[in-house]
């Protein structure tokens, strides 16, 4: 028997997506006590970001990247909005973006910036039924597990303009939809491969499932 995800008739013909640029929790690492009292949907981009939106800019003009057509959506994180937004002003163009949380980050409750060892240290129980269960099925207090990204990705494409999309998004988030529409198994530690900050990738169409490639790296 052949396991399938489940997937829709109606979803968009090609999706491009593209990961945030560097941002302050990337550069200092999540552990850095100096984004203590930031909230992680509030991060800014790096000098690095920046330089790296300016690339991608380029690439965006260049190759034609966005027709009149193609429909925009973003998280409902700053840095995700600042990537593509920054891309729009840096070539003058003017293009409706949507907010949509399905979009956001793969969060892992009062987990998501915490080490291993600090799990196992103050949460012992939760951390060993998280072992034992696998970050897909296990839902962290105050999180999401892995299969309710899946979840809000499906719901997303469900509503989803059915031409041409542009997503800019969220590295683990875009592993997850990576592995849903190109039909690969899941991973109970949910180890999938993602996109470096600002990378951008294409899936296209091939009839119930999509080909994928990576397109550009800054």
């Amino acid at each position: 028997m052949e396991f399938r995800n489940l997937f829709l008739k109606s979803s968009p013909d090609v999706i491009y997506t593209m990961r945030h640029f560097e941002s302050e929790g990337n550069a200092r690492g999540l552990n850095d006590k100096s984004l203590s009292n930031i909230a992680n949907h509030k991060f800014d981009l790096t000098v690095e970001g920046c330089e790296q939106l300016e690339k991608c800019a380029n690439y965006f003009l260049e190759n034609k990247l966005l027709n009149v057509d193609t429909r925009i959506y973003t998280s409902n994180f700053f840095r995700a909005q600042k990537s593509i937004q920054g891309i729009l002003d840096k070539n003058n163009w003017d293009y409706y973006v949507a907010i949509d949380s399905r979009l956001d980050e793969w969060w892992r409750g009062i987990f998501h910036s915490l080490p291993e060892e600090s799990l196992e240290k103050h949460y012992p129980l939760e951390w060993k039924i998280q072992k034992r269960e696998g970050k897909h099925h296990y839902r962290a207090p105050q999180g999401q597990a892995g299969k309710d990204v899946e979840i809000n990705l499906m719901s997303f494409l469900r509503d989803a303009y059915d031409g041409e999309i542009f997503i800019s998004g969220h590295g683990r988030s875009l592993g997850f939809l990576r592995r849903l529409i190109t039909n690969q198994p899941v991973k109970h530690d949910c180890d999938y491969p993602i996109p470096k900050n600002g990378e951008i990738w294409k899936f296209e169409r091939n009839y119930i499932y999509y080909k994928f490639e990576s397109l550009f790296a800054p």
